[in-house]
């Protein structure tokens, strides 16, 4: 049977996007892409249909071509690739535009509710400042936290907490929206900035707040995960082992780790949420404690979705076989065997192009897909 599926991205050089097609279409899916018209995702062989965005495209006219698509590939699945096709997904499912046809407004809901999940809770995952008291009531470890509306809050809530913090939008990707500051002076201008409209807002009109977390000291952990209807199908945890830059740096070098906490604390969202698709959740484990922190979770596919294939944990082919009826392999969800190094290009490369890591570890190059090849290395051109 062709299941299809399709990638939904707002964004041009999102290194996730373009390598997931691969993942998909060996598992078995049709892959359509819906992205900008110079999204490095478009040269990848595995995508059967492509429908452009314009790089300023409205949310409306997004809406337009999204419905186009749908209507003419019929997917079973969206895939969302960024966080604003996040933020567009679930804003579209609990407030369609007025005058949206019901019928047509029905189709797109149940196609998102497949897709993600249960819709009570699609905000709450995604909005650091109503996170952190929904993962405590489900078990989950959040770093001590308040939330401020105004400068002056936010001052006195860091000043109870202690130096450093960090402040945080309620929405936010890659280190953007997010700040570590140490000193009042510090946490003021940032504050100020984090408190300013974003376009991830989406023209909301709502009262402006931000999180303000205590610092924890320590490696960041992650876990990918692909599930279904709130039930956890396969997943794999990773280390950060090389930044891109200090503490809000991306992930360069990653090595895969058995995560046993990590990841009871991700099957519990994922179950406590009803999440359905590819996500990723984030960790800080505690220097002094070995307590791992709940930082975020991303519910789209990330930089790394791609790579469970090199540990045996392979999710685009555990969410074919779901969706096939196939009842799940209770050790595709275990990570307790997973071991291994590797190179994350090119953006280790783009950081150093004389890292000794290049030559220490595997690097993760798309050598069959000479397009996207290519088009990752025109990137250092770009920088």
């Amino acid at each position: 049977m062709t299941r299809r599926v399709l990638l939904v991205s707002t964004a041009t050089r999102w290194l996730g996007t373009a390598r997931m097609p691969r993942v998909l279409a060996r598992a078995g899916f049709e892959v359509s892409l819906l992205a900008p018209d110079d999204s490095l995702a478009l040269k990848s062989r595995y995508v059967s249909r492509v429908a452009y965005l314009s790089a300023a495209a409205s949310p409306m006219e997004w809406l337009l071509q999204l419905i186009k698509v749908i209507t003419t590939a019929s997917p079973e699945l969206l895939v969302p690739c960024d966080e604003m096709a996040v933020r567009l997904l679930f804003g579209l499912a609990h407030e369609p535009p007025p005058g949206f046809d019901p019928a047509l407004r029905a189709r797109l809901v149940a196609l998102i509710e497949q897709s993600l999940g249960n819709p009570r809770f699609y905000e709450t995952s995604i909005d650091k400042t109503l996170l952190p008291a929904a993962a405590e009531a489900l078990g989950v470890p959040v770093p001590p936290c308040a939330v401020a509306s105004r400068v002056d809050d936010a001052t006195r809530h860091a000043d109870a907490l202690g130096y450093p913090v960090v402040l945080k939008r309620r929405f936010g990707f890659a280190g953007q929206g997010v700040e570590v500051v140490s000193t009042p002076g510090e946490l003021a201008a940032a504050a100020r900035a984090l408190l300013r409209p974003d376009q991830l807002d989406l023209g909301e009109q709502r009262d402006p707040c931000l999180l303000v977390q205590a610092f924890i000291s320590g490696p960041y952990r992650s876990r990918a995960v692909v599930a279904q209807r709130g039930e956890p199908l396969a997943g794999f945890s990773w280390e950060r082992h090389v930044a891109t830059t200090a503490v809000k740096g991306q992930t360069s070098v990653l090595r895969f780790v058995p995560a046993p906490e990590i990841r009871l604390h991700s099957d519990r969202l994922c179950r406590g949420f009803g999440i359905s698709g590819f996500f990723n959740v984030q960790f800080v484990v505690d220097r002094r404690t070995a307590i791992p922190y709940l930082l975020e979770i991303n519910r789209r596919v990330v930089t790394h979705t791609h790579l469970g294939e090199r540990v045996g944990r392979d999710l685009g082919r555990a969410l074919f076989s779901a969706l096939d009826g196939a009842p799940v392999d209770t050790a595709l969800a275990d990570d307790s065997d997973v071991d291994g190094t590797v190179a994350i290009f090119p953006r280790e490369w783009l950081r150093d192009p004389a890292s000794p890591h290049l030559a220490e570890f595997p690097s993760d190059v798309p050598w069959d897909e000479p397009e996207v090849f290519a088009a990752m290395l025109a990137m250092r051109s770009e920088e």
